[in-house]
């Protein structure tokens, strides 16, 4: 018996692919095309009690569109999402390589959608630091319309100030104080430098890694470390540095029953806190 696998829980972090665009890349064995579909994703998240998850762009509209354009990805993404009403919920795209101002119209149209939640910034995607002059732009748009930003923090440990760095984010954290923000994976192995900043933090993707690294009790006393009420269940499906697609749920699962977080604990990690991130804005059956 696993209680995290039994407990009602939102991913909320994993990438699904548009049907037309699995379809154009059909002879590409990419884990993205083979298990990208949500009509496959929907027998995952029955298998392992996933109510909800959120999709995540790439801020690269190559990947989630035929048209190329990030209007097309908030378009294949509203697609998806409707198509099984109230199980995925999205993040908007950013395309840096547009003007400001277009990306803010743009910004405007989705979130008069409901399914759209927060905006992706994934700077190692882009190439361009987490606190350069465009991503401002957006923390500023975030902060006035309290929309949660999920940043990418994945860092090359040799490079403390890497472009998802964070370093660079507590600086936006700073001169951004009431932006809701949420870091995927951790902050990578520069973690330490985001503990007691008050980010919502989510496991996803580096669990297993920090897991090989630093052993189950370490690893267990790093979340810990983040808070209760700050860490959020997710996982990157399908997409993982030392995991097939199929395994990556029972392998997080396993690890996580070898931890000591209780039940209220567990009910907050995989549920609450991705609710109060994000306004409790959408029902949880």
């Amino acid at each position: 018996m696993s209680k995290w696998k039994d407990i009602s829980k939102i991913d909320a972090h994993i990438h699904l692919t548009p049907d037309d665009v699995i379809e154009a890349n059909r002879g590409y064995d990419g884990k993205f095309i083979v298990n990208g579909a949500a009509i496959d994703y929907i027998e995952v998240m029955q298998k392992y009690n996933i109510e909800k998850a959120f999709i995540m762009p790439f801020n690269d509209p190559y990947m989630l569109s035929m048209e190329f354009t990030v209007e097309a990805v908030h378009n294949n993404l509203l697609k998806i999402a409707q198509a099984y009403e109230g199980k995925f919920y999205c993040f908007a795209d950013i395309d840096i390589r547009r003007n400001i101002e277009e990306t803010l119209r743009e910004l405007n149209r989705v979130f008069k959608n409901e399914f759209f939640i927060g905006i992706k910034l994934h700077p190692t995607n882009t190439g361009y630091p987490i606190d350069g002059l465009y991503y401002e732009k957006i923390f500023e748009y975030a902060e006035k319309n309290s929309i949660l930003l999920e940043i990418h923090s994945y860092p090359r440990e040799t490079l403390n100030d890497d472009v998802c760095s964070p370093i660079r984010i507590k600086k936006m954290l700073k001169k951004y104080p009431k932006a809701k923000v949420s870091v995927a994976h951790l902050g990578g192995f520069q973690f330490e430098e985001l503990i007691g900043t008050g980010v919502y933090a989510n496991i996803s993707a580096v669990l297993p890694d920090l897991v090989n690294r630093y052993d189950i009790e370490a690893t267990n006393i790093i979340l810990r470390d983040f808070g209760i009420d700050r860490l959020v269940f997710a996982t990157d499906y399908p997409d993982n540095r030392q995991l097939r697609p199929e395994d990556i749920y029972d392998r997080y699962f396993v690890i996580l029953d070898s931890m000591d977080f209780n039940d209220e604990e567990i009910e907050k990690i995989c549920k609450t806190n991705a609710l109060r991130m994000i306004g409790e804005i959408i029902k949880f059956y």
